[in-house]
């Protein structure tokens, strides 16, 4: 197991100097390399220059983003962005050209996984003792297998990872054959498993020994949470959540799962020693100038947007981040507070998500998808998409409710210049990450007019995104 000392973030004092000299939040060209650090704070330090996190601007994707583009390519030699680092993939329908990346300094990325093992540990999720199978799988860069890979060892689990090509009755065999205790995936994975699981014969099933489940990167429905509870009616169900730009930062232990599995919400358990967090006024979204920073965030309990600060991060800080989740802070429940050490105790507290602010994003089989990224690709000139509309819902065959569909509806022109229905379906399904796992998912539909599409009640216009599985 970590050692605590070494599962804690860096002084936030010593985040926002080196914030201060990083072209995320200023004019300065390029960021620090590893073994600038040292002094740099030394100099800072020597000069008693103080620095408060309220001075900072809120930061958002699209100028961080904007900076990263220019960053990552610049072979520059001064360029601390492109040396010694871990790249984390965003989603946020990137389909359409090259992913995103986010670059963190590998040896801050090391710790930080070792930190959320620890988390994991603390909290009673995964240990020694346990088996995990992860079945974290993508099509292209990805980065969740081995993150998740790596928080589980440093919890002190042992780890199997089930490759993209492992077919489900391989990866049951091999659970039965190692004796494994605990599965872990993105949560349409850990379904598509277990639905897979409730075919088989009962002496099959009774061979397994699945005690745990933790699933990542989208919620679970009440249906899903009720179909695992009924195969695995003595399996703890957990979660973790993590992000490109903040890395892993919280989980939920199954005694938060259980309790919030019927609300519109989520409870993961954080330590503020590794992540700073506040939630602001939705209005923030709404200011036109982007560096003010004269906003107060809302007291613990009011529901806002989700800001991070993180600690784990240093040589390339993450500073006030508008995340895009929908977010209010908790005191730690006592039945958790009652199971940690009396030096974890203290420092862990509870951010209750809500989801996505729509106005943002939406999420679908892991992947998140930046509204301003699909808007861009549905107006491709070559296309001939005069009208769409996404349909986030529950599979209308499946009558449990247990598979998320995401129903895209095209209207398109044939003029000239534009390309054929088989290559436009190339393109959509390419920007919605679709592959053979997920394809009986994806439900695309050509209309041959405007009738085909949901409209708003009042003033009947068509709803670009509409979302009938919240939650």
């Amino acid at each position: 197991m970590s050692n605590p000392s070494t599962t804690k973030g860096f002084d936030l004092g010593d985040v926002l100097a080196i914030a201060s000299v990083h072209p995320f939040y200023s004019a300065t060209p390029y960021p620090p390399r590893r073994e600038e650090l040292p002094a740099l704070l030394a100099n800072f330090r020597e000069s008693a220059t103080e620095f408060k996190l309220s001075s900072f601007p809120l930061t958002r994707k699209e100028a961080l983003y904007k900076e990263i583009a220019r960053l990552t390519t610049d072979r520059d030699p001064r360029n601390g962005y492109r040396q010694e680092n871990y790249i984390s993939t965003t989603g946020g329908g990137s389909g359409k050209g090259s992913p995103m990346v986010f670059a963190a300094d590998s040896q801050e990325n090391r710790q930080q996984r070792a930190a959320t093992g620890y988390l994991l540990r603390s909290l009673g999720i995964t240990g020694p003792g346990d088996w995990v199978m992860t079945m974290h799988v993508s099509g292209h860069l990805y980065r969740a297998l081995d993150l998740m890979a790596e928080v589980f060892e440093a919890s002190g689990a042992s780890v199997l990872c089930a490759g993209s090509q492992m077919e489900q009755d391989k990866i049951v065999e091999t659970l039965i054959e190692y004796q494994v205790n605990a599965i872990a995936g993105d949560a349409g994975q850990i379904m598509q498993l277990s639905r897979h699981i409730s075919t088989l014969s009962e002496d099959k099933r009774r061979q397994l020994l699945i005690n745990k489940v933790i699933y990542t990167s989208e919620p679970m429905t009440v249906a899903q949470h009720s179909f695992l509870s009924s195969l695995f009616p003595d399996a703890a169900v957990s979660s973790v959540i993590a992000s490109a730009e903040s890395g892993p930062w919280a989980a939920s232990p199954a005694k938060l799962t259980e309790t919030t599995k019927a609300e519109n919400y989520a409870d993961f358990v954080y330590d503020q020693r590794s992540m700073h967090l506040e939630v602001f006024p939705f209005a923030i979204e709404d200011y036109q100038d982007p560096d003010r920073v004269d906003a107060q965030p809302l007291p613990d309990g009011k529901k806002g947007l989700l800001v991070q600060t993180s600690l784990q991060r240093l040589r390339h800080p993450l500073i006030r981040y508008v995340c895009g989740d929908v977010c209010s802070l908790h005191p730690l429940p006592e039945t958790i507070k009652a199971e940690l050490s009396a030096e974890d105790a203290p420092h862990y507290k509870v951010a209750r998500i809500y989801g996505r602010d729509r106005r943002m994003s939406f999420d679908w089989y892991g992947e998140y998808f930046e509204f301003p990224v699909v808007q861009e690709a549905m107006r491709t000139e070559t296309w001939g998409i005069l009208q769409y509309q996404i349909i986030r819902r529950y599979n209308e065959g499946d009558k449990s409710n247990l598979g998320i569909v995401l129903e895209l509806r095209v209207l398109r022109h044939d003029e000239p210049g534009t390309i054929s229905k088989e290559e436009v379906t190339r393109e959509l399904r390419k920007l919605f990450w679709v592959f053979e796992n997920n394809e009986e998912l994806f439900d695309l539909r050509y209309l041959s007019d405007y009738e085909g599409f949901l409209r708003s009640t009042t003033g009947r216009k068509v709803i670009n995104f509409i979302d009938q599985a919240q939650g």
